[in-house]
Order: structure tokens, then sequence, then C-alpha cells
């Protein structure tokens, strides 16, 4: 009950999961307020999204993940492989685009050199998967688990990262350089065999994983 009940409160993604809660709810008020039609399965999406990512990171689930390496790895999953899903499918950057001006200066940033970057699906790979054995099977896990900060720089990557593959791959919102079906089915697959690469090589290590923590 603990684990999944209490409260380790985390201000930093408590106060993000609400403050994005909160805009995003303007942003369909405003539309509503025009006329306009805004799917309520969307914005579903958007609250539960947020809801996992505050559950992950100020239930008791938070507490147990800094001192036991399995739970820590829940806490892991659940913000890279389940909240992306509900966020992307929320459709935020459509909702900005349609209820913020101005529109121009939205789309340039969504076009942008920038935004190409970050979602090629060859830097998504590096930041998704590769980044996981630069973590885990180096002394940086270690490091980033003594202390707070650098707990929330994992949790924060971990986040990214998957929000990055999800938006790529079944978001709904324009992309800079959108991939042909056949091209996001590829880019899941390649995650999958370097995820299970890498499960192979954690299982298969004699040597203890974050040992200064």
């Amino acid at each position: 009950s603990s684990l999944i009940l209490g409260w380790d409160f985390d201000a930093l993604f408590l106060v993000l999961g609400i403050v994005a809660c909160v805009y995003y709810s303007i942003g369909v008020a405003r539309l509503r307020a025009r006329g306009d039609h805004w799917p309520i399965s969307r914005t579903i999406c958007w609250f539960i999204g947020w809801g996992i990512v505050i559950w992950a990171t100020n239930a008791g689930l938070a507490t147990y993940a800094e001192v036991s390496v399995g739970i820590h790895m829940i806490q892991h999953m659940t913000l890279t492989m389940m909240a992306p899903i509900f966020l992307v499918l929320a459709g935020p950057v459509t909702l900005a685009l349609r209820a913020l001006k101005p529109r121009e200066l939205l789309m340039t940033g969504l076009h942008s050199t920038l935004a190409r970057f970050f979602t090629n699906p060859i830097t998504i790979l590096v930041i998704y998967v590769l980044g996981l054995y630069g973590l885990y099977l180096t002394n940086v896990f270690g490091s980033l688990m003594s202390s707070h900060i650098g707990h929330i720089v994992m949790t924060t990557h971990f986040l990214v990262a998957g929000i990055l593959l999800a938006y790529v791959a079944i978001g709904i919102d324009p992309k800079p350089a959108p991939l042909p079906f056949w091209g996001r089915m590829m880019l899941v697959l390649a995650a999958i065999i370097l995820h299970t690469f890498f499960a192979v090589v954690m299982m298969s290590s004699t040597t203890l994983i974050g040992a200064t923590w």
C-alpha cells in the first residue's frame, strides 16, 4: 500500500503536471468558446498521461525507486513507455496551433532545424535506447542516484526520451519530417531489438550495477 498509495512530494513534476493540465484546459476552453470542436478523448488522454507522471514521481514508487533497482526500473518503464503514449495521443501541439497566437511562430519552431534534429529516428534511438548503455553500464547511474538533482535529471531523461519516440511513432500532431508507416514500424522494431540486447547484457553481467550508490 505504501508503494502504490504512499506520497513522496516532488515539487518539480507535481507543479509541471498541474501547469500542463491547466494550460491544456485553457486551450480547450478557447476553442469551445469560439465554437470549435475538440475531442474529449484527447483531453482525457492528457490528464491520464500527466496523472501517470505525477504518480510515478510523487507516489511511494518514487521513494522505493531510490533504494531498489527493481522498483527504479518500474518507475523508469512507467515514465518512458506508459505516460508518453497518452501524452502524444492528446495532440498538445495541434491544440497549441489552434488556440495560441501567433500561429506562424509556432509553425516556425515546429519546422526548425532543432525540431528536425530531435525528431530524427537516429537521434531518437540514441536518446531512447543507447543512452541506457551509457547510464547503467557505467558509473553514471550510481553518480546520478547519489543525489536528488541527479535523480531528477535521470527521470526527466526517461520522460523526454519516451515522448520523442511516441511522438514520432504514434503521435497525432504534425511533425517536422513525418515518417511513413513502415518507417515508424522500423523505428519501433529497432528500439525493441536494442532494448532486448541491453536486457541480455544486464542479466548476463556479473558486475554490480551502480556500485557507488
